[in-house]
C-alpha cells in the first residue's frame, strides 16, 4: 500500500532519520519502535505529509492518494482538550475531510460516526464534552474519529500512552481487527512487548532502520541493543 525509499529527514543540520526504506502492506499491523529522539514520530509525520522528506520518497500504490488513504491519530498531549466540542463532534471530524467544510453530513456520515463510536466503546459518551474524559476515553474518541474517516492506512502516534493496561489490550485488539479487515495499521510505540504480542511487522529504528520484519525475525538481543543504545543517538533531540 505504501512504500518509503531512501528517506532522509533533517531539521537544519540535525539528521532525524537517515536513508530509511520500508513498506507497509494492506492487512498488516506494524509497530515503529525506538527510544525518544530516534525518529519514530518523524517517520510517521512524513508518511502523513506533515513533514517534508529531505531526500528519498514516500509513494502510495497506484490509484491511491494520501487524502484518500490516511487516517491519522496524533499523540494525545499535542491536542487541545479544552476546546468546546463533544465526543460526537470529534468523531464527526473524521468525516469532514471527506465532505469538505461546506457540506452537511449525510445519513451515511452520521451512521459511520455512530458505528465508530460504538466499536470503540464511547457511544454512550457522545454528548459529553471532551475535556471531561479520562485518558483512556480520549484515546477511544480519537480512534473513533479515525474509524469514521474510513481510511485504508491507519497511522497512530503513541496510542497506548496514558491509558491503563486493560484499555491497552482493548485498543490493541481493535487495531488488530482493523488489519484483519484489510487495512494497513501502523503505530508508533515504546512498548516493545505489546508490539511483539499483537503486531505482525516490527520496525526498529534509531535514526536509521535497525531491523525490519516479523517479530520472530526482529526480536533479538542484538537488535534490541542496537535500537536502544544511546551511542546511536548521539546528542539528545526531542522528536518533532
Amino acid at each position: 500500500m505504501l512504500g518509503v525509499q531512501n528517506l532522509t529527514v533533517r531539521y537544519g543540520s540535525h539528521v532525524a532519520l537517515q536513508d530509511a526504506t520500508v513498506r507497509f502492506e494492506a492487512g498488516s499491523f506494524s509497530a515503529i519502535i525506538g527510544p525518544n529522539g530516534a525518529g519514530k514520530s518523524t517517520l510517521l509525520k512524513t508518511l502523513v505529509g506533515l513533514l517534508p522528506g529531505t531526500e528519498g520518497r514516500v509513494a502510495f500504490d497506484e490509484g491511491h492518494s494520501a487524502r484518500q488513504c490516511i487516517s491519522y491519530v496524533p499523540q494525545q498531549q499535542t491536542l487541545d482538550w479544552g476546546f468546546p466540542v463533544t465526543v460526537w463532534d470529534v468523531a464527526m471530524m473524521g468525516r469532514t475531510g471527506r465532505l469538505g467544510w461546506l457540506r452537511w453530513p449525510s445519513k451515511r456520515d452520521r451512521q459511520l460516526v455512530e458505528d465508530a463510536l460504538k466499536e470503540t466503546g464511547v457511544y454512550e459518551l457522545r454528548a459529553r464534552h471532551i475535556g471531561a474524559l479520562s485518558g483512556g476515553q480520549r484515546q477511544r474518541v480519537l480512534l473513533a474519529r479515525m474509524l469514521a474517516r474510513q481510511g485504508h492506512l491507519l497511522l497512530l502516534d503513541e496510542p497506548l500512552t496514558g491509558v491503563d493496561s486493560a484499555t491497552q489490550e482493548q485498543l490493541m485488539a481493535l487495531l488488530k481487527t482493523q488489519a484483519q479487515r484489510g487495512r494497513a495499521v501502523v503505530m508508533v510505540t515504546h512498548d516493545l512487548e505489546q508490539a511483539r504480542r499483537w503486531c505482525d511487522h516490527l520496525l526498529l529504528i534509531n535514526r536509521r532502520i535497525i531491523a525490519d520484519g516479523t517479530p520472530e525475525q526482529v526480536y533479538t538481543p542484538a537488535n534490541i541493543e542496537a535500537t536502544f543504545s544511546t551511542s546511536h543517538l548521539g546528542h539528545t533531540h526531542a522528536e518533532a
